[in-house]
């Protein structure tokens, strides 16, 4: 009785043994494929972030693996791959650049109101601005020349355009630039 209670001992181990081991690489694996996400993710962001609202592209990325999808330009798509297997990871991030040409014609101006700025003729590029960006005038997504008093490119989207609920809860007294009419159609209280 004790030799076979051993001998079942012995094959139930040796068929627990297996699954045992897959269970023991698992968080390797996870940790292997979160690892190359995180590479695969930075350089798509990256990219993308450097190449928002320009005029020109940079160079692809070829660490990680990145191919740059151009067929509906100005929109582009950037998709960054790594690790290789079961371990590949791919992110793509879309962007847009500036469209070249003549800036389209400036909206009519209220003249009851005035701003500290003049409207953008670019209008908002869809980046959502920061509060330091004061509406695309300073920060990282600056689109006013300070030199030339002069709107270069798209702005990014003011707080006030980031839904209609808050352009309706604006104060137009605090805007940057006139947008009544614009994006969010009219304010209630312009």
């Amino acid at each position: 009785m004790n030799i076979v209670s051993t001998m079942v001992g012995i094959s139930i181990m040796g068929a627990a043994a297996p699954s045992m081991m897959t269970m023991s690489i698992a968080p390797f694996e996870a940790q292997k494929r979160a690892q190359n996400l995180g590479i695969a993710e930075s350089a798509a962001v990256i990219y993308a972030a450097e190449n928002e609202g320009k005029t020109t592209l940079t160079a692809v990325p070829d660490s990680p693996r990145c191919d740059l999808d151009s067929s509906k330009a100005p929109a582009y798509e950037i998709t960054c791959s790594a690790g290789d297997g079961a371990y590949e990871q791919t992110v793509s991030r879309s962007f847009s650049q500036v469209v070249q040409g003549t800036p389209p014609a400036t909206p009519p101006v209220t003249p009851d109101r005035t701003f500290p700025y003049p409207i953008n003729p670019y209008g908002t590029s869809g980046i959502e601005c920061h509060g330091y960006e004061n509406w695309g005038t300073a920060g990282v997504f600056r689109a006013w020349d300070v030199q030339q008093q002069a709107w270069t490119k798209a702005s990014c989207t003011p707080p006030e355009l980031r839904t209609q609920t808050a352009f309706d809860d604006s104060d137009p007294a605090e805007w940057q630039w006139d947008i009544n009419g614009r994006e969010r159609g009219n304010h209630s209280s312009y």
